[in-house]
């Protein structure tokens, strides 16, 4: 990817980093109605972290977390305590950031037929921009080849991000920002392009705006959908989430009519989840990206621009979390809405209604 991409959109990247019938009422401009609690401080799950993004939870209760700067997967138990699923380092990629003082490593996880599954976006060797499966606590295993950084963005991984379990290609769909594309992974490993994303543009910007398909969730209605960050400049109000259903049966979701807007007015989206009742939760990087990534601290850039979180639901939009420092992750149970805050190094939660 580094060699094909915006320089803009690598920063970016590197780092985190049609309305359908309901419609959807925001202005277009990020502003929302923010809840009585959006202030509120949010309870901490695990502190400690080094870029948390990725969230799961099993069957019995334990979350999961991809901690993509520490190389780990994270286990923490209903009481809180937690440990890494490996006793080395797993794979991580390019070195990015000032002075390279951050790392890309696991951003996202997937639990399927009782096995943990994993994806590395980015390059470094042979063990980037890959997907793996987990062995035991000193093993994984590739399940996708290794990726040529100089081949063509057609059919393979230029950036894995997000992933959801997919049994209708027979393994999963991947959020992959570097191809603008979301790809379909079988299980033996074989990637194909499931739906490439075209550019849009804005007025007052000559240069056509990438996409860069972010966070990614299976809906209520059993269809894919995915945010998106936008590439440079990052303008307020004109990320969206798209709805995306293969409904030929083809094994792409390229046909006209298979991908249709479904929320907009968002800006700079890093994840999305649904709610069992089907309330959909969108995290926002920032309120100015472009200064988080303008030098400097990360960390602390963000604490001075932080993002937020959302609530969507029946086209109307609130802000549930005013101040979270650059949310990556989102999970939704029942009762807890839990949130990656990755500079901060922390998953913290929120209770919802």
């Amino acid at each position: 990817m580094l060699g094909v991409m915006n320089l803009n959109r690598v920063t970016s990247l590197l780092l985190i980093i049609v309305i359908i019938g309901c419609g959807n009422d925001s202005s277009g401009d990020g502003q929302f109605a923010v809840a009585d609690s959006a202030h509120n401080e949010r309870t901490i799950v695990v502190d400690g972290l080094t870029s948390p993004r990725g969230l799961v939870i099993t069957d019995d209760g334990r979350l999961l977390v991809a901690e993509t700067g520490g190389g780990r997967l994270i286990e923490v138990a209903q009481d809180r305590t937690s440990r890494s699923l490996t006793e080395k380092r797993l794979p991580h990629s390019l070195n990015t950031g000032p002075d390279a003082a951050y790392r890309a490593g696991p951003s996202a996880i997937s639990l399927l037929n009782d096995d943990i599954y994993f994806i590395v976006g980015e390059f470094r060797g042979s063990h980037s921009a890959r997907m793996f499966r987990l062995g035991g606590e000193s093993e994984f295993e590739p399940v996708t080849p290794a990726t040529d950084p100089h081949a063509s963005l057609r059919n393979r991984f230029s950036n894995p991000y997000d992933i959801v379990d997919a049994p209708e290609v027979n393994g999963w769909i991947i959020s992959d920002p570097g191809g603008n594309s979301l790809v379909k992974v079988d299980i033996d490993g074989n990637i194909h392009d499931y739906v490439v994303f075209e550019n849009f543009s804005i007025p007052d910007h000559e240069v056509p705006i990438e996409m860069v398909p972010t966070g990614i969730s299976r809906g209520p209605d059993n269809a894919v959908y995915v945010g998106f960050l936008t590439g440079f400049p990052y303008p307020n109000g004109e990320a969206a989430v798209w709805r995306v259903e293969d409904l030929n049966n083809d094994g792409d979701a390229m046909d006209e009519g298979e991908t249709e807007l479904y929320a907009t007015g968002f800006t700079t989206i890093t994840d999305i989840t649904f709610g069992p009742d089907g309330t959909m939760y969108v995290a926002e990087f920032s309120t100015n990206t472009k200064d988080v990534f303008s030098g400097g601290d990360f960390s602390v850039n963000s604490v001075a621009h932080p993002g937020r979180v959302l609530k969507w639901e029946n086209g109307t939009t609130t802000v549930i979390a005013s101040s979270a420092v650059s949310p990556t992750g989102l999970l939704a149970t029942e009762t807890t809405l839990y949130i990656s805050e990755e500079y901060a190094g922390i998953v913290t939660e929120l209770p919802l209604d």
